[in-house]
């Protein structure tokens, strides 16, 4: 009797797309769920680096209002548009330049650590005037999608999220 019903069951043609589309779908729609999760990092990683450009504009010419790190996360974070979060994931590092012998500074720039409830405080050096500076900022992303695509591939910081980096070099301009 098991046997009659499964015969059956297997001469049946009702129900065959479904099947169809059911192994087929996933792989049909990966391709659009990794490029939609690219987008994403591209963009935040854009909208970062012009908020940085902004804000290091300030700073050269020497912004009354940013005079901590604090501060010129703040000015950061509310110059980056689609960043929530943004005070809470965000590590920066400010420090003089030596010019003639300058070598970069080793390692990765330093990330926030969500694990901790309170991070190490990294370097922060406003400068003098004409002197040469160097900015580096970490932000960390939680991926949109993180099982399928670039989110599931992406390396993870301690604590969780991928990290979007970004610096630059700036040279103080002399005060009146």
């Amino acid at each position: 009797m098991i046997w009659r019903l499964l015969r059956s069951f297997a001469r049946r043609e009702d129900g065959y797309g479904t099947a169809e589309v059911a192994l087929l779908f996933p792989a049909v729609l990966w391709p659009f769920m990794l490029a939609m999760e690219t987008g994403f990092v591209q963009m935040r990683q854009v909208m970062m680096e012009r908020a940085m450009d902004v804000v290091v504009r300030d700073l050269r010419l020497g912004a009354a209002h940013i005079d901590s790190a604090e501060a010129l996360k703040q000015a950061l974070c509310d110059e980056v548009l689609i960043m929530g979060g943004c005070m809470d994931d965000l590590m920066l590092e400010m420090m003089p330049v030596q010019v003639p012998d300058y070598s970069p500074p080793g390692g990765r720039v330093a990330c926030v650590d969500r694990s901790e409830e309170f991070n190490p405080v990294t370097t922060y050096s406003p400068g003098a005037n004409n002197e040469m500076m160097m900015l580096r900022f970490c932000l960390l992303h939680d991926p949109i999608l993180p099982a399928v695509g670039l989110g599931k591939i992406l390396p993870r910081e301690a604590g969780g999220g991928f990290a979007l980096t970004a610096s630059t070099f700036f040279v103080n301009e002399p005060s009146s």
